[in-house]
């Protein structure tokens, strides 16, 4: 399922904070704008296990 509500894609370099809209094209700059909703999460992931040994190695450096 695609959320209706979307974010503008450069918020973090143009603005102070995140700029939330239902448009394609930020109100404030007219930038593109992204799918703010997460990701779906399964408790089945089959590859979340390496996902996280991974992200585990990864911090542990």
């Amino acid at each position: 399922m695609k959320s209706d509500i979307r974010v503008c894609a450069n918020w973090e370099t143009a603005h102070d904070r995140p700029v939330y809209t239902l448009g394609d094209s930020c109100p404030d700059c007219d930038g593109p704008t992204a799918n703010s909703a997460p990701a779906p999460f399964s408790p089945e992931d089959p590859y979340g296990e390496y996902r996280r040994r991974a992200r585990r190695r990864r911090d542990s450096e």
